[in-house]
């Protein structure tokens, strides 16, 4: 029966998609996610960073957001969006010690863009 159903699905799918010209949208930015480790008042802290890597000849990254919100970029990162990037350059936010990156949205020129952790 699942079979059957499920075969039913992917031919009314097929006949939806036949004859449409579909374009997937694709990023104009790329992202890294490192831990910086600094010391606090001789404790170590981890920092999660995120660095935006541009794959387009132009784009301007407006904001980075991370876990909805919930995670507080570093005053020091935050001054330098809205920034302009070429293809290869990078724009670095920088979060505060108590974030445990599972989101970050990416907001640009051409759109926002989301990338989550894998679970």
């Amino acid at each position: 029966m699942n079979k059957m159903i499920f075969a039913i699905l992917a031919t009314i799918l097929m006949l939806n998609t036949s004859g449409c010209d579909l374009k997937a949208e694709t990023s104009p930015i790329e992202i890294e996610i490192t831990i910086r480790t600094t010391n606090i008042l001789g404790f170590p802290q981890e920092m999660p960073i995120v660095s935006v890597i541009s794959v387009v000849n132009s784009v301007i990254v407006k904001n980075v957001i991370a876990n909805n919100g919930n995670c507080r970029m570093t005053a020091h990162r935050q001054r330098q969006f809205p920034i302009k990037l070429k293809y290869g350059s990078r724009a670095i936010a920088g979060y505060t010690t108590d974030c445990n990156l599972l989101k970050v949205e990416v907001i640009t020129d051409q759109g926002n863009w989301i990338f989550t952790k894998n679970r």
